[in-house]
């Protein structure tokens, strides 16, 4: 559906995915052993770190056609 409006959301929905796969991660390796904070903060920098990668995927493909 989304494809028929130009809308092509396939690189964020991966980058969404494997962020969401290392969330169970922080819980098990960071929080334990260094607290929420740094855990909160842990999920949120891998976050922004698949959104810059996704980013960045997306705009070499359009910048490369």
């Amino acid at each position: 559906m989304l494809k028929r409006y130009g809308l092509e959301l396939d690189e964020m929905i991966v980058a969404l995915l494997i962020w969401l796969c290392t969330l169970p991660l922080i819980g098990i390796l960071i929080i334990p052993f260094l607290g929420w904070q740094v855990g909160l903060a842990a999920a949120i920098l891998l976050f922004i770190l698949a959104m810059i990668v996704c980013w960045g995927i997306c705009s070499w493909k359009i910048f490369r056609e």
